[in-house]
């Protein structure tokens, strides 16, 4: 059985438009379906704890963003009997940008429907919530926190510029935030403190912020967090470097470091705004990244 949880406002109303092209199509082949249309914040978060408390297997799938993905993801009790694949309407959409997977509806549907590939991945958990892309502190959440409500991310939806409106709010961002005094404690080593932090992100696919690739060599099934801290940077020079990490070529460069780990431990002298794959749960002055103990089974092809 299928269980499709759709998002209709998702990208500015793209979802809906998207959701009638597979509904038509499910229709037309005849498919077991069932589906959920979201109405609020939360309402994901809960079908997804009732879905994954039947106690069989089925297959539920996203329609929508990272956030959609992010409030699945998060109320999945157990991945045991659940297998999981996504038909991405979002503006970001960095977990199907990170995993490899398509963009099309409809090919993503008869790759659901006919998968030939399921691996299973690894998810993280910060706060009380999971994240499958990323969970971060700093200017990263800074930026989610900016757009989430953000009329000119709807606008630009509109023209299928989402994208952009990350890249305005982060270099806006850039150069009004505050950099942070962090403590930053891993299992790969002692803590570790650190005076003008931009951001510290524990990254579990190699993109976040609608394409950034922070973590270039993150990999999903690894059983590791890649934990990228921005530190004693100075805005000029964070300005040079956040155009390079679209492609991933600001590794190696002086102020960035990258650290494997299973479990990581920030610790602020104030409440820092996190992030959970884009989602802002709170301000927080102790944030600690780990990953579930099982892994989610998820259609690629």
């Amino acid at each position: 059985m299928y269980y499709f949880i759709v998002n209709p406002a998702s990208g500015s109303g793209r979802g809906r438009t998207v959701w009638n092209l597979v509904k038509a199509e499910l229709d037309r082949l005849g498919a077991d379906y069932r589906f959920y249309l979201l109405s609020g914040k939360g309402e994901a978060r809960k079908l997804a704890r009732s879905l994954s408390e039947m106690n069989r297997r089925i297959t539920v799938v996203a329609v929508g963003g990272d956030g959609t993905i992010n409030e699945i993801i998060s109320g999945f009790t157990s991945f045991e009997h659940i297998t999981f694949a996504c038909i991405p309407t979002g503006s970001g959409n960095d977990f199907v940008r990170g995993l490899g997977l398509t963009v099309k509806p409809l090919e993503s549907l008869h790759r659901i429907l006919h998968p030939t590939e399921i691996k299973r991945i690894n998810i993280g958990q910060v706060a009380g919530t999971s994240f499958a892309v990323s969970s971060g502190v700093g200017f990263d959440a800074a930026v989610c926190y900016a757009i989430q409500d953000s009329q000119l991310k709807k606008a630009l939806n509109l023209f299928h510029c989402g994208k952009l409106v990350y890249l305005l709010t982060a270099l806006w961002q850039l150069f009004t935030m505050k950099r942070q005094s962090l403590q930053i404690r891993t299992d790969a080593g002692p803590a570790v403190s650190f005076r003008k932090v931009y951001f510290a992100a524990a990254m579990n696919l190699p993109y976040e912020g609608g394409g950034f690739q922070f973590c270039p060599n993150a990999q999903p099934d690894d059983d590791c967090l890649d934990l990228i801290i921005a530190n004693g940077i100075s805005r000029p020079r964070a300005l040079m470097l956040l155009p390079l990490a679209l492609l991933g070529k600001h590794v190696g460069h002086k102020g960035i470091q990258i650290v494997r780990c299973q479990s990581a431990i920030v610790t602020a002298q104030t409440p820092i705004c996190t992030h959970t794959d884009g989602e802002v749960p709170g301000f927080y002055k102790e944030v600690s990244f780990c990953l579930r103990p099982e892994k989610l089974s998820v259609i690629f092809r």
